[in-house]
């Protein structure tokens, strides 16, 4: 693939941090909330702001309120999210997630770990970046959005984007060799490895939920410079939030592939604007 990478400058974000080459990269996102996604009266540093629970429209609706008070959120409202969602002050976190763009010199790490060696064509090598966002212990996720700050960007072979083992988006749909639990798909280098690539094939752009009809995404081609949009429903929304609820450590993974190019494995800066709303037992 061709090296045709430029740099973005996106929204005045500032990151500071380490690449490595190998195949994980990590990045603690506590230390790099943007400013400019700080709502009014929400104190900077991206700590909890108190909210009405009957003003959150992409969360809960007629929750049946059962275990109000009772300190338990196992109790399901009508929304199929807990029922302390809606009989509970909901606080809110803002987050930047800021993956950075690969640095030159850095590629795939081929024949290293589980990356095997060059090979034209196929799936044979990737690089994860991963960036952990993590709520207080206890607390019960009732909302999940998820913004791409638009941006033109540029990234050679293909993306794959998840949290926590979820897979969101990708620039190619694999979903035929992913595994599946209950509504979602998980990226699995395993089923990917060694697969036959093409560039030019048929496979379209992979978006959880858009085949029920609740979310849509695009993604410029590889090697092609332009945005990615990603669009999430109120009822993709809250999909997230059920699978998510009791877990109070996010990871949030982008996964980089590659087949025998000192270009892959690389993209441009990448900035998604997270939104989460949760209560405390």
């Amino acid at each position: 693939m061709k090296n045709l990478f430029a740099r973005v400058l996106v929204l005045g974000l500032l990151t500071e941090f380490a690449m490595s080459c190998g195949e994980t990269v990590n990045y603690d996102t506590q230390e790099k909330v943007a400013n400019a996604l700080v709502v009014p009266d929400k104190p900077a540093g991206g700590d909890a702001v108190a909210t009405d629970p009957g003003a959150s429209t992409d969360t809960n609706s007629g929750g049946n309120g059962s275990d109000a008070g009772n300190g338990s959120g196992s109790a399901v409202g009508a929304d199929g999210l807990p029922a302390a969602c809606s009989t509970r002050t909901m606080l809110t976190k803002q987050e930047a997630l800021v993956f950075p763009e690969i640095a030159p010199g850095t590629t795939c790490s081929f024949g290293s770990g589980e990356n095997l060696s060059k090979k034209n064509g196929f799936f044979r090598a990737y690089l994860r970046q991963t960036q952990v966002v993590s709520l207080p212990e206890g607390a019960i996720l009732c909302g999940f959005s998820l913004e791409h700050q638009a941006a033109a960007m540029r990234y050679d072979d293909e993306m794959f984007f998840s949290v926590n083992e979820k897979l969101l988006l990708a620039t190619k749909d694999y979903s035929d060799i992913f595994p599946k639990t209950g509504f979602f798909r998980s990226f699995s280098w395993e089923s990917l490895k060694d697969q036959v690539y093409d560039s030019l094939d048929s496979r379209k752009v992979f978006c959880a939920g858009a085949a029920e009809g609740i979310s849509s995404c695009k993604v410029p081609p590889t090697e092609t410079q332009g945005n990615i949009e990603m669009k999430f429903s109120e009822e993709m929304n809250k999909t997230l939030s059920k699978a998510l609820q009791n877990q109070n450590k996010l990871t949030f993974e982008w996964v980089t592939s590659g087949d025998d190019d000192n270009s892959d494995c690389r993209h441009t800066e990448i900035d998604l604007s997270l939104g989460l709303r949760y209560v405390m037992p």
